[in-house]
């Protein structure tokens, strides 16, 4: 009897077992670190003419190791300066022993930007980045330990949150670059844990600190300037203002430049050159390689139309998602779907979004989880929708296709990311039109009529 019954307890948790999806998921990170060790063991095998070796890592952060050296020494006129920027970093990564090749990257920042990698350009350039390494890994500890927090549930789950983002192709090309994606992850973090907890105000400051990189500030701070009123909106003014201040102040003149001469160097860097549009990860990047390529010249009338047509669509969608939101009671479920659909289409709506930058969709994915586990929770009989049944085959294709994207998209001239990310964004867009479940709408309603009575702002539960 006991031997039937420890027997049948056995199979049953088996059986719970194999239907767990983050059994499957576990599964699927661990082929990726499978193939990256392989990848790994591989590079020390092959010939050293044809492996990646130390000196060709890092290289992007040349480019702010001259803007922090331009802000230090007062240089603020050869900040957008391209003549000036290739010789310093020819002459800086011939002397640090680095494999430049003969391209360069110039300053495309803001101007005040460059005030954050001053005190590294007083170090030896190798010394000043394995210290930018050092602050990104701090930044993505952080963020890491915030976004499992938004999970529920063991270990399991919340360490599901680390497997994917640290064996994604997004997380190796930022450390490859020396790029500043972790120091972004970490304050777009910052803002989502602020905004979905009700801090308005503080979030709008966080904000507009994202503006040292206005690709990745602009659409989050249209929504959540919408979406939570005067106080965000009063946030993200106070913050650009200062900002704005200290480029005045600090630096005078270079506004001129930013304005005026910085979009000539874009010019001249994406239509004057064979340029690698697989690495964007924008409508406009999608259609100029499918129908240009890497070919240089202006972007074809064709590219223009379809670009704003898709522009058009997603801008649509997601202004329809925000109408919707606000018309609805305020709830845990309604911003955490909100959220999610902005920050998964801001790649596609800018003109210039990079491959490692694709890394903040990750907080995406985490807010998708946490608002799937928070319907599972809800007590009722719970109806599955379909876009529910094809985000997690979505999110785990994109998971998997990423790795490949690039060298896929130069055979094919079809970056297939792009296409995984536009529609992972209307599938999170639609769940955000839906209705809410019943169980939700009535702890929705429950919630917010106390507090609005009282005339104090609502706030929105993890």
């Amino acid at each position: 009897m006991h031997l039937a019954s420890a027997a049948s307890a056995i199979s049953k948790r088996a059986k719970q077992r194999s239907g767990d999806p983050r059994v499957f998921l576990w599964k699927v990170g661990g082929i990726a670190v499978a193939v990256f060790l392989t990848f790994l063991i591989m590079n020390f095998i092959v010939p050293v003419n044809k492996s990646v070796t130390w000196r060709m890592l890092g290289l992007d952060f040349l480019a702010f190791y001259y803007g922090g050296t331009c802000a230090r020494t007062g240089q603020y006129d050869k900040l957008y300066d391209l003549h000036e920027t290739k010789q310093f970093e020819y002459a800086t990564g011939t002397y640090a022993g680095l494999e430049l090749g003969t391209s360069f990257g110039p300053w495309w920042n803001p101007p005040f930007a460059a005030w954050m990698f001053a005190p590294l350009s007083a170090l030896p350039y190798l010394e000043a980045l394995h210290i930018w390494w050092s602050i990104g890994l701090i930044c993505l500890i952080i963020s890491i330990v915030l976004l499992c927090r938004m999970i529920r549930g063991d270990w399991q789950s919340k360490l599901l949150v680390p497997w994917f983002m640290l064996t994604t192709m997004p997380f190796f090309q930022a450390v490859d670059h020396g790029q500043n994606t972790f120091f972004s992850l970490l304050l777009l973090t910052i803002v989502v844990v602020l905004w979905r907890g009700g801090y308005a105000l503080m979030a709008g400051l966080v904000c507009g600190l994202l503006f040292y990189k206005p690709q990745l500030g602009a659409i989050v701070a249209i929504v959540l300037s919408i979406s939570q009123g005067r106080r965000a909106l009063l946030g993200v003014a106070l913050m650009g203002t200062a900002l704005l201040l200290i480029n005045v102040i600090t630096m005078p003149g270079t506004l001129h430049e930013f304005v005026y001469h910085m979009p000539v160097n874009l010019h001249w860097e994406l239509e004057e050159n064979h340029y690698h549009w697989d690495r964007h990860i924008t409508f406009k990047g999608f259609w100029r390689l499918l129908f240009q390529y890497h070919s240089p010249g202006p972007t074809a009338p064709i590219v223009l139309a379809l670009w704003g047509i898709c522009e058009a669509a997603l801008v649509g969608g997601l202004l329809a998602a925000i109408a919707c939101t606000l018309k609805q009671p305020k709830s845990a479920a309604r911003t955490d779907r909100l959220i999610a659909a902005t920050i998964v289409s801001m790649p596609l709506l800018m003109p210039f979004y990079f491959d490692y930058d694709l890394l903040l969709i990750s907080i995406g994915a985490v807010l998708y989880a946490a608002d799937r586990q928070r319907s599972a929770a809800a007590p009722g009989e719970q109806t599955i929708e379909w876009e529910d049944r094809w985000l997690p085959r979505a999110w785990v294709t994109l998971y998997i296709v990423i790795e490949f994207g690039t060298a896929l998209a130069s055979l094919t001239r079809v970056q297939p990311v792009v296409l995984l990310v536009a529609v992972i964004a209307a599938l999170l867009i639609r769940r955000t039109l839906r209705p809410l479940n019943v169980p939700d709408l009535a702890n929705a309603v429950a919630r917010a009529a106390p507090t609005a009575a009282l005339g104090a702002p609502i706030a929105h539960p993890a």
